[in-house]
């Protein structure tokens, strides 16, 4: 192989395809020999084959295609085919989106940037929805014209997909969570914002509006009776917190006294993948009913001991007064014996 000549040595490094880019037939291109390329489009290019980050040129009238080693994964099997063809060829797929953005900065010199744009690009042989975020920025010749498009982009596909498969799970998990008999609640951060409270949370604290608040602004007779810096603690330690017959006073209708219910109840830390706790799980079982008919079984057995205590003391007064008649009858039995009244 020839070395590259002076004035050619803008091409100079970029690995793999810089390597394929001064291999390439230009003399017999609609671009020419590098060489006689315009210094907006030789400067681009070596900023292009020495970046790592995903870059390419869209150059002239039918926007020929220049790309780096980074960007060479983007057209999957169409590279290196993609090298040097006009991009409607590389982005039939796609022309349609691409297109006119190219258009409009070519004609404008105005960039665009795209974030989170569905590209239904094909691989394989099989058109697959991809997303990407990207950027057109207009090049512009020495006499101010525009001679391409500079463009720089990544694919963030997996990025969008998880999101994606992340909220399905949370919308099933709300689901789960909406239909637990038990009240069930996710608060997340240092301040307990509620991000779920299911059915029978909202049940219990009277159907407020809580999701996006805070527990201290949501419920603040929860603050008042130290439940809030209960939660402080548990996220600040990482360490469950359980409760068992809690009293608490809820305020469970408008413009009425808050009402006193029983609570078991557990504050479970949830953490990241970092392993650093980012939000808190609170189950609640709502006892106060079995409270209450514990409460009145301990009365109710109360009262039946002190009638057992009553009826066996009057058993036992009526026994000692048996004996004593006894005994006053056998006296006077032996009296009535011995021909004389008893001693009275």
């Amino acid at each position: 192989m020839n070395p590259s000549p002076p004035s050619s040595v803008f091409l100079q490094g970029g690995h793999e395809m810089g390597q394929r880019i001064r291999d390439f037939d230009w003399a017999s291109h609609p671009l020419g020999p590098p060489h006689q390329w315009p210094p907006a489009l030789q400067m681009a290019l070596n900023l292009c084959l020495n970046s790592s980050f995903p870059t390419a040129i869209y150059w002239g009238p039918e926007l020929h295609v220049l790309y780096n080693d980074a960007w060479s994964v983007i057209p999957a099997e169409r590279h290196p085919w993609a090298l040097g063809r006009p991009a409607r060829e590389v982005w039939s797929d796609i022309w349609s989106v691409v297109g006119p953005q190219l258009a409009q900065v070519m004609a404008t010199g105005q960039g665009i940037a795209q974030f989170e744009q569905m590209l239904p690009m094909e691989r394989g042989g099989v058109a697959r929805e991809t997303w990407w975020n990207y950027s057109f920025t207009a090049l512009r010749n020495a006499d101010n014209t525009i001679g391409g498009v500079f463009n720089q982009g990544n694919e963030i596909t997996e990025t969008v997909l998880a999101r994606r498969q992340r909220k399905a799970e949370l919308a099933r998990l709300r689901g789960w969570f909406r239909q637990a008999p038990a009240p069930i609640a996710l608060l997340r951060g240092p301040t307990h914002v509620f991000e779920i409270a299911n059915d029978a949370y909202m049940a219990l604290v009277g159907g407020r509006d809580l999701l996006g608040k805070t527990v201290k602004d949501a419920l603040p007779e929860a603050d008042e009776q130290g439940f809030v810096a209960l939660l402080d603690e548990v996220y600040r330690t990482g360490k469950p917190y359980l409760a068992a017959s809690a009293s608490v006073k809820l305020q469970r209708a408008p413009d009425q006294p808050r009402e006193e219910r029983v609570l078991d109840f557990i504050y479970q830390p949830v953490v990241d993948t970092a392993g650093q706790v980012d939000g808190i799980f609170v189950l609640v079982t709502d006892v106060t009913d079995r409270a209450r008919a514990e409460n009145a079984l301990r009365l109710s057995n109360w009262q039946l001991a002190e009638e057992r205590a009553r009826l066996a003391a009057t058993v036992e007064a009526e026994q000692r007064a048996q004996a004593a008649l006894r005994r006053f009858n056998e006296t006077l039995e032996a009296h009535v014996k011995r021909g004389k009244p008893p001693d009275r």
